[in-house]
C-alpha cells in the first residue's frame, strides 16, 4: 500500500504571510505563545494514530522553544527546516536566503541531534524567479525540497512544474530531490488538495477522493499542516472579508477531518519515502 507523506510547518499564529505584516519581528517574543499547545494536540493525535511525519520547524521557533523540537524528536519524527524567520524567498536576495537557511540548519542540527536534509520555503515561495535558491539548498546540504506548488496562486506557484517527485541536481553523488505539492489534473489544470487551506475548505470526501486517485496512479500524496490551523482560540485579526475567510475558515472542524484522513490512509515522513 502507498505510503503518503505527512508534514507540519511549525510556526506561530503570527507567522503566516496573511498576518505577518501586522507584527514586527522585534515584537514576536512579546506575543501570545500558542504553538506549544497546538503542537501538543497534533503530537498526541499522531501518537494515537501511530503515524510519523516530517516537521519543518522555523529556526526562530526552535531557538525560542527548544523543548518543542525535543518533543518532536522523542516521538520519532523527522525534523526539517522552514527557514529561520519565515520570510518568503521572493523577498530575499540570494545572500540573505543563504544566511537565513544556514542559520536555521545550524540551530536545528544542534537542538534535534538530526542531520537536517529537508526544506520547505515559507508560503511555497520557490517559484520560477527564485529557482536560484535550489542551488543554495544543495550547497548547504539539503537533499530534498518541498516548496514548489505546480498551480497558479496569488502568492506562489509554478503551474508548469512537474507534478511528481523529480531530481533537481546531482553533484559528486549528492542529489537534490523536489517533492512538488499534491495536485489533481482536471480539464488541463492542476487542482491543489494537499492540506493547509485546501484541507479546511474542501469537504472531507473531496480530499479522500483526491488522495485515492493519486495513490491509484502509484504516487504518494503530500499533506501539509500548520499548528495554528487547529487553534480555535487564537487571536482573530481584521484581514478584510476574503483574507479572513481564507485564513480562518473551518478551523473548528479541522482536527476531526485530519483524524479521519489518518485513519483512511497510510502516512510517513519525507525521509522514509526518500
Amino acid at each position: 500500500m502507498i505510503q503518503n507523506i505527512l508534514s507540519v510547518d511549525v510556526e506561530e499564529w503570527f507567522h503566516p504571510e496573511a498576518v505577518q505584516h501586522l507584527f514586527s519581528p522585534n515584537n514576536w517574543s512579546t506575543l501570545q505563545n500558542r504553538v506549544e499547545d497546538n503542537m501538543s494536540i497534533l503530537l498526541e493525535l499522531f501518537r494515537e494514530k501511530n503515524v510519523k511525519a516530517t516537521f519543518f520547524v522555523l529556526g526562530w521557533i526552535a531557538e525560542t522553544y527548544p523543548k518543542l523540537v525535543n518533543d518532536i524528536v522523542k516521538d520519532g519524527h523527522e525534523i526539517g527546516t522552514h527557514g529561520h524567520m519565515h520570510k518568503m524567498v521572493t523577498q530575499m536576495t540570494p545572500a540573505e536566503f543563504e544566511k537565513d537557511l544556514n542559520k536555521s540548519i545550524q540551530i536545528l542540527n544542534k537542538i534535534s541531534g538530526q542531520q537536517i536534509i529537508g526544506f520547505r520555503a515559507p508560503t511555497f515561495s520557490v517559484v520560477e524567479q527564485t529557482y536560484w535558491s535550489l542551488k543554495i539548498m544543495h550547497k548547504l546540504g539539503i537533499r530534498y525540497d518541498s516548496s514548489i506548488y505546480p498551480i497558479w496562486h496569488d502568492r506562489y506557484g509554478v503551474p508548469n512544474a512537474p507534478r511528481n517527485r523529480y531530481q533537481v541536481f546531482s553533484d559528486n553523488g549528492k542529489v537534490l530531490i523536489e517533492f512538488p505539492m499534491s495536485t489533481l489534473r482536471i480539464l488541463n489544470k492542476n487542482i491543489p488538495f494537499g492540506g493547509g487551506g485546501y484541507l479546511r475548505i474542501f469537504p472531507g470526501w473531496v480530499t479522500n477522493k483526491a488522495i485515492s486517485l493519486t495513490n491509484a496512479k502509484g504516487y504518494p500524496a503530500i499533506m501539509y499542516l500548520h499548528p495554528w490551523e487547529f487553534d480555535t482560540r487564537q487571536p482573530k485579526l481584521n484581514l478584510g472579508f476574503f483574507q479572513k475567510w481564507r485564513h480562518y475558515y473551518n478551523i473548528e472542524n479541522n482536527l476531526t477531518k485530519l483524524a479521519k484522513l489518518l485513519d483512511n490512509f497510510n502516512w510517513t515522513s519525507f525521509n522514509s519515502v526518500l
